[in-house]
């Protein structure tokens, strides 16, 4: 019996909300469809939020990096691992282990990064060294400051 009042109740929701109310919440809050994936040309200086790891049992490092310094970096959700320059705003400074630091990464080629998913790793000799994320609020400032700096000797 209780069944049966579970199921005339059912019948009436669908006879005022139509078929979806049978369905739940999934059906009436359906996602979007998928978003494109951001792409990024190469040589393009990309603003990103970086933690360098200190040395621990299988990653991080042992001295800072510089201006300039190559990494592999592989985004969330991404396959390969692309080879990008570490641009820092001070071309006389660094980022020592254990640090975080607003920079501007500059791969050698082009790359995209999923909706929602921009985290990446950052690899040097095949080992992880950090973590990151991309920037979107201070982009341009990045950019300008790793063009000055990629415009002195």
């Amino acid at each position: 019996m209780f069944r049966r009042g579970l199921g005339c109740a059912a019948a009436r929701a669908s006879r005022v909300l139509g078929p979806a109310a049978l369905l739940g919440l999934s059906a009436i809050a359906r996602p979007a469809l998928a978003a494109e994936p951001l792409q990024f040309p190469e040589d393009t200086p990309v603003a990103v939020q970086v933690s360098l790891w200190k040395p621990g049992m299988r990653s991080g490092l042992t001295q800072p990096v510089f201006h300039n310094f190559m990494a592999q970096v592989q985004f969330s959700g991404e396959p390969a691992v692309i080879t990008c320059a570490l641009r820092l705003p001070d071309i006389e400074g660094e980022i020592d282990p254990g640090q975080n630091a607003e920079i501007a990464l500059r791969c050698t080629q082009p790359f995209r990064v999923a909706p929602g998913q921009p985290d990446f790793k950052l690899y040097a000799q095949g080992r992880p060294i950090g973590q990151g994320r991309l920037q979107a609020t201070p982009l341009q400032q990045v950019m300008n400051a790793a063009s000055a700096a990629a415009s002195q000797p």
